[in-house]
């Protein structure tokens, strides 16, 4: 990140919302200042925070304000060197962000995901994954945790039943635990993660934002796996 660059527009934020005395022909009883900025430029500035605040915690906010943004330049100027004082120094763990996930996942979800619905921005991924699996195998007449299941099978592939290979046979150890393994691991994301926000209300059941991230993330290596896997087919 530019600090630098962060730091100005944090400062030009508060700038553009100071008050001002108003020039005197338009002063009124009831109104005697005005917002520093244009409504064009406070929302610009506006955007620019929340941009700052997405990279900084990891989480787009749904609005700034000063509070964000005095807090937002404490991050970026003491920030650091309060967490080494505390004793939390260290390289940071490492994070997940939505640019980094599968095209499939990110763009599915993104909308979702940035209106805050967490829930909804899992299941559309999901539901996405599941579309480009059907299409590569052109099958749609199973559910999603047996298509997947069938597609990555290490066992020869039947006439409309083709099977997707990460590896080749040689090493057949390797062979079925890659291909049983990678049916498994999408068979139980759609069982434990995707069925589970189709079947309750959503009072019943809400993603935390890191459980809903990491599962994102796991049904990005499972697209991973999909969009390079090779199809093998019978005729």
């Amino acid at each position: 990140m530019d600090v630098d660059w962060a730091l100005k527009q944090l400062d030009l934020y508060l700038s553009l919302h100071e008050r001002v005395p108003l020039p005197p022909e338009e002063v009124k009883p009831n109104k005697k200042t005005r917002l520093r900025g244009s409504v064009e430029e406070r929302s610009n500035a506006q955007n620019s925070v929340l941009a700052i605040a997405e990279v900084i915690d990891r989480e787009r906010p749904r609005w700034a304000g000063e509070s964000l943004v005095r807090r937002l330049i404490w991050e970026l100027t003491e920030g650091d060197e309060a967490r080494e004082k505390l004793g939390a120094e260290g390289d940071p763990p490492p994070l997940v962000e939505g640019k980094s996930l599968h095209p499939w996942v990110w763009e599915a979800a993104r909308p979702h995901w940035t209106s805050g619905n967490h829930d909804a921005a899992v299941w559309a991924a999901a539901i996405n994954v599941n579309s480009r699996l059907q299409r590569k195998v052109n099958r749609k007449e199973i559910g999603e945790g047996q298509l997947v299941r069938e597609s990555f099978s290490p066992e020869s592939p039947k006439p409309n039943v083709p099977r997707l290979r990460l590896c080749d046979p040689s090493n057949v150890s390797l062979f079925k635990d890659m291909h049983v393994g990678a049916g498994n691991f999408g068979q139980g994301l759609f069982s434990a993660v995707r069925n589970v926000v189709n079947h309750v209300e959503p009072d019943e059941h809400s993603f935390r934002d890191a459980d809903a991230i990491e599962a994102l993330a796991a049904f990005s290596l499972l697209a991973r796996w999909i969009e390079r896997a090779e199809l093998e087919t019978v005729s």
